[in-house]
């Protein structure tokens, strides 16, 4: 007989699971702090498009990033994407929610030391738009660039 009213305890956590679920529509998002909620972990950050003059570059605004020190250090830049077209920079507008976690995937991988000389930031922006072409063929990025750089 206890088995039996275990049993029907363990239903009737159930269906209470499943009623708050059906009440909360299945928005059960991951709470960020005590003010709201997000349901992307890129929310923060800001795009910014100039069609102008033949120049066509999205700028992605306020991204942070830890670092691949090992230590409690992160990255905090913007970085601004110059294309050879429209479609790719409309490409990139469209999808930056993915091209931030390929930027982030990056980016983790690499120290502050990594990122002192040109030719070290050369390599880390190069990685970052043969990632992105790599898993989007149709955007063809001619080159990148790195503002608002600091870190901690």
């Amino acid at each position: 007989m206890k088995k039996f009213s275990q049993f029907i305890i363990f239903l009737l956590f159930l269906v209470l699971i499943a009623y708050l679920v059906y009440l909360m529509q299945g928005n059960l998002s991951f709470k960020i702090s005590d003010v709201g909620s997000r349901k992307n972990a890129f929310e923060d950050y800001k795009t910014e498009t100039n069609f102008k003059n033949g120049i066509f570059r999205v700028e992605i605004k306020d991204l942070v990033t830890s670092t691949g020190s090992g230590e409690k250090q992160y990255f905090r830049y913007d970085l601004s994407f110059e294309t050879f077209d429209k479609k790719s920079a409309k490409a990139i507008q469209n999808r930056k929610d993915e091209i931030a976690v390929i930027i982030n995937s990056v980016m983790t991988t690499l120290s502050p030391d990594e990122l002192d000389t040109e030719p070290e930031r050369m390599r880390a922006k190069q990685l970052i738009a043969m990632k992105i072409e790599e898993y989007y063929p149709d955007i063809k990025i001619k080159d990148l660039y790195f503002t608002n750089y600091v870190y901690n």
